[in-house]
């Protein structure tokens, strides 16, 4: 049995670093051979462990292709194999409610054919979801996922760490050279753009804390408290303003949840973080309130334009970023974009004021459930790392100000993830209490 989960795991691993070495044509087949591999795993938890580690490496239609391929074929194996049991509980209410709400943004939207794919993105991430609260039967459980997804960003940050070093090609849509002159670098990973690597950054950080703060081993402290800091620097050099204030945010929930006394020393820590911080820096984080700055130009006036489809369309346009996209090319074509480069904006034009409403509850039921089963646990463990889900949730919200979280592939995933790692807790902290 092990020697078979071993054979598949290393097959899997291959694959993926075909897709790793290739990026382009081949790793659309190595991660439909890899799903296949995946497939025959006699353990599934495993198999999910794996696809949590990967995702992060592969280009955005192989993630989704890799992640769909696997829930669909756990759905399958649920039919056949006794020990798979899909969780379906009262508690996730929401999430099927706000899939219900997706289905339906989707079907009457005015791009239908657009719509369908962020409709497949959130259905991959949905599957994620399922799979996660219904493999996880114990603390343990949790610990692998997280492990797999920890060790996945500590290969992408030392990747994105060592661009300070060799360079990484600065695109002039970036950073606006005349107002940040120091500005020579800013790292990305296999994002392909530093925003989106520090999106991912927000989300996962807290983890690695989480992780450093609940060890109980020395050397599981250094592992993970090595990642950490690997990746802070990495987000440091994304240069991402959103994803700095995010991570704060993140950092500033966490410390509340765990440790109010250092919630508080961190005031003082950060001014001394801004002090010593370089000039390119100081400047980067000011040009938020320069009104010069084209990349703040470039924001406000989207955000305008999409006030204005909000006004005209109040019932939505419908899910996903291409009716967005087509409605805006009608308003502004001097400042294209993809989206509004703020998520409450973009839910509002797609799904309307209803839509964000009701995207606004669900997040607020999963902050009140984790609050209500982990924030409250008496075990330490899983108040720590129901602590750190809850601060990537919330740091990726406050960067959702300055961004669309749910416009690319890997975000929305990892969204998803960070909400299936809630409930994962949720579920082994009941299952504590009835023991109790």
């Amino acid at each position: 049995m092990k020697n078979k989960v071993l054979v598949n795991g290393l097959v899997a691993l291959v694959f993926v670093l075909l897709a790793l070495l290739t990026r382009q044509s081949l790793a659309f087949v190595a991660i439909l051979g890899l799903v296949f591999v995946l497939g025959s795993f006699f353990h599934p938890l495993a198999a999910l462990a794996l696809v949590i580690f990967s995702y992060g490496f592969l280009p955005d239609l192989a993630s989704l292709v890799l992640i769909l391929g696997y829930g669909l074929l756990l759905v399958a194996f649920s039919f056949f194999r006794r020990e798979i049991h899909l969780t379906y509980d009262s508690s996730h209410a929401m999430v099927y409610l706000w899939m219900v709400l997706l289905l339906v943004a989707t079907l009457t939207s005015s791009l239908v054919q657009g719509s369908l794919r962020d409709l497949a993105i959130h259905t991959g991430g949905f599957l994620l979801f399922l799979s996660m609260v219904s493999l996880v039967e114990r603390k343990r459980d949790i610990y692998i996922l997280l492990f797999a997804l920890v060790a996945g960003m500590g290969i992408l940050s030392l990747y994105g760490a060592s661009q300070i070093f060799t360079g990484a090609e600065l695109s002039k849509d970036w950073v606006d050279v005349e107002n940040n002159p120091n500005v020579r670098v800013r790292v990305y990973s296999l994002f392909g753009n530093p925003n989106v690597f520090a999106e991912y950054l927000v989300m996962v950080l807290p983890l690695a804390l989480g992780l450093t703060w609940s060890a109980k081993k020395d050397k599981g402290k250094i592992f993970y408290g090595g990642i950490f800091l690997l990746a802070c620097i990495s987000l440091f050099f994304t240069l991402s303003r959103g994803g700095l204030l995010g991570f704060i945010a993140g950092l500033a929930l966490f410390f509340f949840l765990v440790k109010k006394r250092l919630f508080l020393l961190g005031i003082p820590g950060l001014a001394a973080l801004v002090y010593l911080a370089p000039q390119g820096f100081i400047n980067r984080i000011q040009s938020i309130q320069n009104l010069q700055d084209t990349s703040t130009v470039y924001r406000l006036t989207i955000w305008k334009t999409s006030l204005d489809i909000i006004k005209d369309h109040p019932w939505g346009l419908g899910l996903g970023h291409l009716p967005f996209k087509a409605m805006y090319e009608n308003y502004n074509q001097i400042y294209p974009t993809f989206h509004a480069h703020n998520t409450y904006l973009e839910l509002t034009a797609e799904m309307s004021l209803f839509g964000l409403g009701v995207f606004l509850v669900f997040m607020a039921v999963v902050f009140f459930q984790a609050y209500k089963y982990l924030i409250k646990s008496k075990d330490s463990q899983i108040r720590i790392l129901g602590a750190a889900a809850l601060a990537g949730l919330f740091g990726i919200f406050v960067h959702g100000i300055f961004e669309n979280i749910f416009y690319l592939t890997k975000i929305t995933l990892t969204v998803w993830l960070l909400i299936a790692i809630i409930y994962s807790l949720i579920k082994v902290e009941r299952k504590e209490e009835a023991y109790d």
